[in-house]
């Protein structure tokens, strides 16, 4: 059951995730991220966020249920107590846990974006893939335990955070590349990558801002230290629309630089900070 949604048009890939995690390119490891330097803005922004005491479980299982079921009614018990536990599993501070109890809200991609002003590192692990199992996991046994009663049985997930149906992505190139031409700019890179993220886009809207983010996007991926093989698969931009763009990523060494935090978060900041064309005056 696929449970995670976000509205927030910039911050949709996230996470990246990407995503952009709904749409495939956050695809985070879940890792603490322990060790990793914090930027001065994050640093600045941590220093006057709210206090560090230990966040009440009841309040956090609380928060934590309504984001991950985006205030959907459901009758499953003890979800909360779940989804709090695979939060604190990642490591996350609990200045990131007071500040998603304080939010108080039912769009992941407004907390995600709120979160990465008070620590980029915390919003990483709420964008990550492994954490989204897990919130999925933890919802699944929620509405499965209490499948007798007739609130279980009306139950529907959002349609936007649905799992998607099972079936092939398509993988057939937008654009021609040909194999035994390196490919040596990101500008090589802008058409594909938009092609690419904008099949998982929900609407216009957030396919406008995956347009206007192709070049910073295109940079990234660029400069990451990609293989040539990865490079012609995502400068192809073939239209995958379900699954995740990690996946297809053809070894184990891109896929470790698609799915690590820094560069999971220059992803979400190309998206975050892009800006459409507005559409033009009748």
């Amino acid at each position: 059951m696929r449970t995670w949604k976000t509205r927030k048009v910039g911050l949709s890939t996230a996470a990246l995730t990407a995503g952009i995690v709904l749409v495939g390119c956050s695809g985070g490891n879940g890792g603490t991220a322990k060790g990793k330097q914090r930027s001065p803005a994050s640093s600045t922004a941590a220093s006057t966020a709210a206090s560090t005491a230990k966040v009440a479980d009841t309040a956090l299982g609380k928060a934590l249920d309504k984001l991950a079921f985006q205030g959907a009614g459901r009758s499953g018990e003890g979800s909360g107590a779940c989804l709090g536990s695979a939060v604190r599993k990642t490591g996350m501070s609990e200045k990131a846990l007071a500040y998603i109890v304080k939010a108080d809200s039912d769009d992941m991609g407004t907390v995600i974006g709120g979160l990465n002003k008070v620590s980029g590192d915390d919003a990483a692990l709420l964008a990550s893939r492994s954490l989204r199992e897990d919130f999925d996991g933890c919802v699944s046994k929620a509405v499965l335990s209490d499948s007798g009663s007739p609130k279980a049985q009306s139950y529907t997930p959002p349609e936007a955070a649905a799992k998607p149906v099972v079936g092939k992505p398509n993988l057939k190139p937008a654009y021609p590349v040909r194999a035994e031409q390196p490919v040596s700019s990101s500008i090589e890179l802008t058409k594909g990558l938009v092609s690419m993220f904008s099949s998982f886009a929900r609407d216009e809207s957030q396919k406008k801002t995956y347009a206007a983010a192709g070049p910073c996007l295109a940079t990234s991926v660029y400069k990451a230290g990609f293989s040539q093989e990865t490079l012609h698969f995502l400068a192809g931009g073939a239209p995958l629309g379900t699954g995740s763009i990690v996946e297809h990523v053809p070894n184990d060494k891109d896929k470790a630089i698609w799915q690590s935090p820094r560069f999971t978060q220059e992803l979400v900041d190309c998206t975050a900070n892009a800006t459409p064309t507005p559409l033009s005056e009748p």
